[in-house]
């Protein structure tokens, strides 16, 4: 996957000098001019927002100087990257798609993606997918992260179409491939957890009780309910079920 990844690149394509210069680089997730104009450009075009609810100050709070520190670490030989950044597409020099990435000690989270109008015939979210799990498996984490799916967006139902992919039930924190079962129940209901349904209840890992009557889960944790529907349906607050005292 690598090579078909990075065959454009411009320092792959030598010693043929390419018409164009296609460049991808990791940077720090700081504030610019040239990512501001491309975050309205997006933004505008793309959400229809009104341009002048958009400034440089909510732009910064939203995608840039994140908290979290970057650092790098050696892990199995490989010089691996910690911290908020952002992976910079340029065409001959010009700004054209960012992403906005966590990289986390397990894994490479995509946080938001922004491209510019004039290249939306590209399919930047589905090139950025791909970019961004390529960095995972380049680098050594273990894990990609798409972020939030949601099966009624259309700008976030691509998502979906890579493969082996999997969602966390909301419920009881277990993944789930997002096909079969889990895709046919989000085309009828706006909020699924198979935890919560009758025919899959029964699947789950059924913790073991403990002495004081309630139970341990698989995180070994003490649950007050021995199944999540169970509380789901208890309608009691979540933090007096999983309250760390408990």
């Amino acid at each position: 996957m690598e090579h078909s990844i990075h065959a454009a690149d411009s320092d792959r394509l030598k010693p043929v000098e390419p018409a164009h210069r296609f460049e991808v680089t990791l940077e720090p997730d700081t504030l610019t001019d040239e990512k501001y104009r491309l975050f309205q450009n997006y933004q505008v075009h793309v959400h229809h927002d009104d341009p002048e609810d958009l400034s440089k100050t909510s732009f910064k709070r939203f995608l840039c100087s994140s908290p979290l520190k970057r650092c790098t670490r050696q892990k199995n030989g490989t010089e691996q990257p910690l911290g908020s950044f952002h992976q910079c597409y340029r065409l001959d020099g010009r700004l054209i798609a960012m992403g906005v990435l966590d990289l986390l000690p397990h894994a490479v989270s995509g946080v938001y993606f922004i491209y510019h109008s004039d290249y939306e015939k590209w399919s930047f979210g589905k090139l950025s997918a791909l970019r961004e799990a390529s960095l995972a498996a380049e680098k050594g984490y273990e894990y990609y992260y798409m972020g939030f799916y949601i099966h009624n967006c259309v700008k976030m139902r691509y998502k979906g179409d890579y493969k082996p992919q999997f969602i966390l039930d909301p419920m009881s924190y277990l993944w789930h491939p997002l096909d079969g079962e889990f895709r046919s129940l989000l085309e009828t209901k706006k909020f699924v957890s198979l935890a919560c349904e009758p025919e899959s209840v029964d699947s789950l890992d059924t913790p073991v009780r403990a002495e004081n009557d309630d139970f341990h889960g698989p995180d070994g944790q003490i649950w007050k309910y021995e199944r999540p529907a169970d509380a789901a349906r208890s309608e009691e607050s979540l933090l007096s079920i999983r309250h760390p005292d408990r």
